[in-house]
């Protein structure tokens, strides 16, 4: 250090430590995480963490799941179905078509999903992270059960199996063919 005016010392560029901002800004520490993600979850042996990177995963895929049906149901009722493939479905059964296969594996992975949604630990008011399989069961029922289940019900498998003429027929005259 150099001696400044009136003895004082001003810092030459050597004194000077600098640290980087990156370490501060990229860190994932206690300033930046929730509490909840801080602590260690105590949960039961079948409980999935609301945020593990599964549950991340699996809501992407549901997600998905949505997507198809919101835009491949109504496109399929407009323009797939027709009286010969009732009647193909009838003679063979509900495999015969690629695509009622795959509307089977959708419905089958949304009640998944519903059961999966009873395992996922959720955060309550409180901001504490709720492992109790009867709590999580409680406000997974009082919350999102009752559109989860409706909207996870295999109409078209329920129609099917009931092999009734006057539910095809009126499905065909909602259509208007």
């Amino acid at each position: 250090m150099s001696g400044g005016p009136e003895g004082t010392a001003t810092p030459q560029l050597s004194d000077v430590t600098l640290t980087p901002p990156c370490p501060q800004v990229l860190s994932l520490g206690a300033d930046v995480l929730p509490e909840y993600k801080l602590q260690a979850p105590r949960i039961h042996r079948w409980t999935i963490l609301h945020y593990s990177p599964f549950k991340a995963v699996w809501d992407w895929l549901i997600l998905l799941l949505v997507i198809y049906t919101a835009i491949f149901t109504p496109y399929s009722a407009a323009f797939l179905l027709s009286d010969s493939e009732e009647a193909q479905r009838h003679h063979c059964g509900y495999s015969c078509s690629p695509l009622n296969v795959v509307d089977l594996i959708v419905d089958i992975m949304f009640i998944i999903d519903i059961l999966i949604n009873f395992r996922t630990t959720y955060v309550n008011s409180n901001e504490e992270v709720v492992s109790h399989p009867a709590k999580i069961a409680i406000h997974y029922f009082k919350g999102w059960f009752l559109i989860d289940m409706v909207a996870a019900i295999p109409f078209d498998l329920l129609i099917f199996g009931s092999g009734s003429e006057e539910v095809t027929d009126a499905t065909f005259a909602l259509r208007g063919t």
